[in-house]
């Protein structure tokens, strides 16, 4: 009976660690959202684009492994924050996000140009200058002119595809297209439109990027100090800034 007993116990324990297992494993997987931003951040590029990159490294530094689901942005966003994934790369800070989610340190800073036809430039010394033009932007993207079309019933034209409002700047339907300054430049070099469209010398904003965590994500708070302890090593590090000068070279594509 003592033989029997003790040999129940030891299976019971052997059932008991075998079950909790895959429950130890699934903690240390964090599920991210992601957008297409090339050359940032991709399926198509090598590790998903620096921006990929340097999150995994930061997460896998503590422990933790990464999944990225792609998706088109607004539902990006929107699925992070009702908690179905623990967050999302890579957006800006804004007064609305900041109330679902908590904001890593700084990513990269990126440079919000605006796209212009080199025939029809746009003259504008003041953000207020911009409600006169048709301006295209992308479902889901803050450009930090929301205040303009909140108080002056300003609207920018937004679509899902961000080559769609290079079309029709080009065929002279927009005015206008709001866009990061690398990126811009590589879709209409893709798009062989370099001939007609350009960035307009004056730069919109400079801007911080952030990886997101939803707080209704149970983990939210752990996964939040998590990152940034990985996220400052590999900034400490000077990873951050090899990795961008790296995309700029085009060694990710």
């Amino acid at each position: 009976m003592k033989r029997t007993s003790i040999y129940g116990l030891f299976r019971a324990f052997i059932v008991t660690c075998l079950l909790a297992l895959p429950t130890t494993v699934s903690a240390n997987v964090v599920k991210l959202t992601s957008g297409e931003w090339q050359p940032y951040i991709s399926k198509s590029l090598k590790e998903g684009g620096f921006v990929t990159q340097l999150v995994k490294e930061a997460f896998e530094s503590q422990g933790y492994t990464v999944e990225f689901v792609y998706m088109p942005w607004k539902r990006s966003f929107e699925e992070a924050k009702s908690g179905l994934y623990d967050g999302s790369i890579v957006w800006s800070k804004t007064d609305e996000r900041e109330e679902h989610f908590f904001y890593s340190h700084p990513i990269v800073v990126l440079k919000d140009a605006i796209f212009q036809r080199k025939d029809k430039p746009i003259r504008w010394s003041s953000r207020n200058d911009l409600t006169q033009y048709t301006i295209g932007g992308v479902l889901g993207y803050s450009y930090g002119l929301e205040d303009l079309e909140s108080d002056n019933g300003w609207k920018i034209r937004r679509v899902s595809s961000p080559e769609s409002n290079y079309q029709k700047l080009a065929a002279g339907r927009l005015d206008g297209v709001l866009e990061d300054l690398n990126v811009g430049k590589q879709t209409i070099n893709e798009m062989e439109l370099g001939g007609q469209l350009e960035p307009a010398e004056q730069i919109l904003s400079e801007r911080e990027y952030h990886v997101i965590i939803s707080k209704a994500s149970p983990r939210a708070q752990e996964l939040f100090e998590v990152l940034n302890k990985g996220l400052k090593q590999l900034v400490d590090e000077g990873k951050a800034d090899q990795y961008l000068e790296a995309t700029l070279r085009g060694e990710y594509q």
